[in-house]
């Protein structure tokens, strides 16, 4: 990406085993008018004969599941005294 001028990085003045990668103008454009109308395209396509309602149920179900997911981590680092997330 940096090669094609999408992004630029320099080192970070505070951590020299860092780098800042920041998006360039190009990177911002490219984003705004090629890749999020793929991406839009994409999910239209993934959700073809889903109505609205299947659509916020299969929302909610992945939310329930992932806060499922984040109370086991949590339960499973507390249990090995670790800091909670």
């Amino acid at each position: 990406m940096e090669r094609e001028g999408h992004v630029s990085s320099a080192p970070d003045g505070r951590d020299r085993r860092s780098r800042l990668v920041a998006m360039t103008q190009a990177g911002r454009h490219t984003w705004e008018h090629a890749a999020q109308v793929k991406i839009e395209a994409y999910y239209a396509q993934a959700l073809e004969g889903f109505s609205v309602s299947d659509q916020v149920h299969a929302l909610h179900y992945l939310l329930k599941l992932l806060d499922n997911m984040q109370r086991i981590d949590a339960a499973q680092g507390a249990a090995e005294g670790e800091e909670p997330v």
